[in-house]
């Protein structure tokens, strides 16, 4: 029994601490050329050429994308790996324009992100990521918010 929790700890634990990222291929079934994102992204025009040939792609952490620029409009993109495991989906995604993790890089790193919310989207807009307890004044209504830092 001892056994047990201390190998449903040692999981619970290993899972927490994972670096959030995004990984594009031209081909389906991830072939073809690839390019990672470890980067927030508000404007991927530089991309463009090979942005319109993707045909799947691999992440982990919680990742958005949006189909204007400066995440806002319509989201176009949902990644979803709260646990470090690799999620990845045969899918094209021509009108993305801008992309972005939710919260910090570093998933272990404590932390309250507020997003002052888009048109179409409460998680667009405005992003403030506070590591702090001293977060107050945020200039804007938030509208959504993503925690980080889970305790083990």
């Amino acid at each position: 029994m001892l056994l047990r929790v201390f190998s449903f700890v040692t999981y619970l634990h290993v899972t927490l601490c994972f670096v959030q990222e995004m990984t594009f291929y031209t081909e389906p079934d991830y072939g073809g050329n690839a390019f990672r994102f470890r980067t927030k992204e508000p404007d991927l025009t530089a991309y463009w050429p090979i942005w319109v040939e993707v045909k799947s792609w691999c992440g982990n952490g919680y990742w958005t994308g949006f189909s204007r620029a400066d995440y806002t409009d319509v989201r176009t993109l949902n990644g979803y790996s709260p646990d470090g495991v690799t999620s990845c989906i045969n899918a094209s995604l021509p009108s993305t324009r801008s992309l972005r993790f939710l919260g910090p890089l570093e998933t272990t790193t404590p932390s309250v992100s507020i997003y002052g919310g888009s048109s179409y989207d409460p998680a667009g807009g405005t992003e403030r990521i506070f590591t702090n307890l001293a977060a107050n004044s945020f200039g804007f209504v938030p509208t959504y918010m993503t925690l980080t830092g889970r305790s083990n």
